[in-house]
């Protein structure tokens, strides 16, 4: 048996480097647009520091450690106003972090919900869970985020107007305040009672079914 031949190989391409190759212009044409660009922030960089060296004002990473001279309502760690600039930083990361894993988890269980309610047979249901998705997806987020601003803070009364819900609830653009009970131990123990309650008479029920 012969061996079959071999594709003749083609030999590599010798590229121009002329100015003539198209590959050498547009190489020439990115480094002086990266210069112009270089050019551009250098410029604004310097112009900035001079400005702000003529009004007094200082440069840098100094101010982390200054006090921040204001508070932070929510905070998950420690905070005050005298805390320096990089702990209210911090705060707000973290505030941030909370914000979005809250958000993340709520908004999956929302889509799995609506996406389900999407093939109920349930015709009324179905329909709503299409005209939300339907109304939503058409808008902007940065417009719903104004919108539940409008409605959630300029719309609702100050603190000391809050609107009473029967008296018990008080709702207002500083939010939902309500009163939560303060548990002790005749709490714990009643609440124990009533889950062995509620156990014995399901056993109860269970045991008369089974013999009548």
């Amino acid at each position: 048996m012969t061996a079959p031949a071999s594709a003749p190989r083609t030999p590599p391409t010798q590229r121009d480097w002329s100015w003539r190759s198209r590959h050498v212009r547009g190489l020439i044409y990115q480094v002086i647009a990266l210069g112009v660009i270089g050019l551009a922030l250098w410029f604004l960089a310097h112009n900035t520091l001079t400005n702000m060296r003529v009004r007094g004002i200082q440069s840098g990473f100094d101010f982390l450690t200054a006090p921040a001279g204001f508070d932070i309502s929510e905070h998950l760690i420690p905070y005050e106003s005298n805390d320096p600039y990089w702990m209210a930083f911090l705060v707000g990361v973290l505030n941030t972090l909370r914000v979005a894993i809250v958000g993340i988890v709520l908004t999956t269980i929302l889509g799995t919900l609506l996406g389900i309610g999407r093939f109920s047979r349930n015709a009324l249901v179905r329909g709503l869970c299409y005209a939300y998705v339907e109304l939503f997806r058409n808008i902007p987020i940065l417009l719903q985020l104004l919108m539940w601003y409008l409605f959630l803070i300029e719309a609702l009364p100050t603190a000391g107007e809050a609107k009473s819900i029967m008296g018990l609830v008080y709702l207002g653009a500083g939010g939902l305040t309500y009163p939560v009970p303060v548990w002790g131990l005749g709490h714990g123990l009643a609440a124990v009672g009533a889950l062995v309650g509620v156990a014995l008479s399901y056993l109860w029920a269970r045991s008369a079914r089974l013999h009548f």
